[in-house]
């Protein structure tokens, strides 16, 4: 009766574990909806937008400017204007129109460097983007698996009840029989009553953990619920670590960041090439189409004039202003290479350590399995014994704990070991997944 009543229990205080397979969510789905959803990834992709724009404004230098105007003019004239002309009008009504048109034909290289530092801008939002999109999917590696890791411990607080009980129940029929003592009975029931409050403190880990998933994947912890997380597969091999020093080669020319940096690195030189422009000569070509008319606004073609010219500006003097903004420019270029010197080496210590730390998981965890079976025997030898009377109760109790203590281990191993690898395709720039 009391297993039945503790089944009952499990299913209706942690009904996460008796989730169906096809209701359970995978990393993969939970990567699929953080880029569907997620705010950063929204701002990112607003930040391409708008550099993108800044590069089509670049551009649109190359183009002629053509404004077009009209007006009209009523001009009502005093008593004391008119008073020296003979026969004057009241009032005179003007209209115009005029067609005018602009070419910069040469500013000294300014326009182009204008475009080429807008275009490396371009190129350092769609790298900001990648490096945005490699953060958000570790962050919800890390947040999906820690969700698992409190799974897990439910399911082993759950089975170490179930086993308790199972213990108290066989204890109560040997008792009966003459051949066990109340306080052996006791002594499972209050087993396994601590077993459930570490269940109901998983079960509370749980929903944590799954709130913060559910902020990363851009939805609401309380009004949204999510699926849980498919269980991790534990028998999975480990897959083998890069070679660090071929690994950084390449990182260094893939990693998002570095290549923003680099971007950036180079918009900073295009815009000294652009400021420096400003101690050249501008040239420019302008012309225009004129029409006036009195009275109305019919225009004939005795109306019309048109000017056509060319126009060079050569600066001579602004206070010192195109020098100061020189020096601003060329500090700015050795802002962006100290930059990006030092993210490269921030980039270069942390493969380092991913690559450390994951060797250092793997052999953990093969540690821990070893001892997870191991205990695991000497669980079932020691039951089987104390069952035939040949072990004490204190040795159960104590191979039970020591059972539980490497199970629990043995999955936070395993998840450790997924986290370290999640952080490793972080570093060497290799975590993606194809869009959703």
């Amino acid at each position: 009766m009391k297993r039945i009543l503790l089944a009952l229990v499990a299913v209706l205080l942690f009904p996460h574990l008796s989730a169906q397979e096809e209701e359970l969510l995978s990393l993969e789905q939970a990567w699929k909806i953080a880029l569907r959803n997620s705010p950063s990834e929204e701002a990112a992709r607003s930040r391409l937008t708008q550099a993108e724009a800044r590069l089509g404004q670049s551009r649109s230098l190359w183009q002629p400017r053509v404004d077009a105007s009209a007006s009209g003019t009523r001009i009502d004239y005093s008593d004391s204007s008119r008073a020296g002309i003979p026969d004057a009008a009241d009032a005179d009504e003007r209209f115009e129109a005029a067609l005018e048109a602009s070419w910069l034909l040469y500013n000294g290289n300014s326009r182009d460097a204008g475009v080429q530092a807008a275009r490396f801008g371009r190129d350092a939002a769609f790298s900001d983007l990648e490096d945005v999109r490699l953060q958000l999917l570790a962050n919800v590696g890390l947040a999906f698996t820690s969700a698992q890791l409190a799974r897990e411990n439910l399911r082993i607080a759950v089975a170490d009840a179930e086993f308790q009980n199972r213990q108290s129940e066989e204890a109560a029929l040997r008792e009966q029989a003459g051949v066990a003592s109340r306080a052996d009975r006791l002594n499972f029931d209050i087993r396994r009553l601590s077993a459930e409050t570490a269940a109901i403190t998983a079960q509370a880990d749980f929903d944590t953990a799954m709130a913060a998933l559910a902020v990363l994947l851009g939805q609401g912890a309380i009004t949204q619920q999510l699926p849980p997380p498919e269980r991790l597969d534990i028998d999975a091999k480990a897959p083998p670590a890069p070679e660090f020093p071929q690994a950084w080669l390449a990182t260094k020319e893939r990693l998002p960041a570095l290549v923003a940096a680099r971007a950036l690195y180079e918009a900073a030189e295009q815009q000294l090439r652009a400021v420096k422009g400003q101690y050249q000569p501008t040239l420019s070509a302008f012309g225009n189409l004129q029409a006036q008319r009195e009275e109305n606004p019919n225009f004939a073609d005795d109306d019309v004039g048109s000017t056509i010219g060319l126009r060079i500006a050569i600066p001579v003097w602004e206070g010192n202003n195109r020098r100061e903004l020189v020096a601003e420019a060329e500090s700015s270029v050795e802002e962006a290479s100290a930059l990006l010197r030092q993210l490269e080496l921030q980039a270069e210590a942390e493969l380092s350590r991913t690559a450390s730390d994951y060797l250092a998981s793997v052999e953990a965890e093969r540690i821990t399995r070893e001892s997870l079976e191991l205990s695991r025997e000497n669980r079932d030898l020691v039951e089987a014994s104390y069952r035939a009377g040949r072990e004490s109760l204190l040795r159960l109790n104590e191979a039970q704990r020591d059972f539980t203590t490497a199970e629990a281990r043995a999955a936070q191993a395993r998840l450790t070991r997924e986290q370290f690898w999640i952080e490793l395709q972080k570093s060497l720039g290799t975590l993606k997944v194809e869009e959703p």
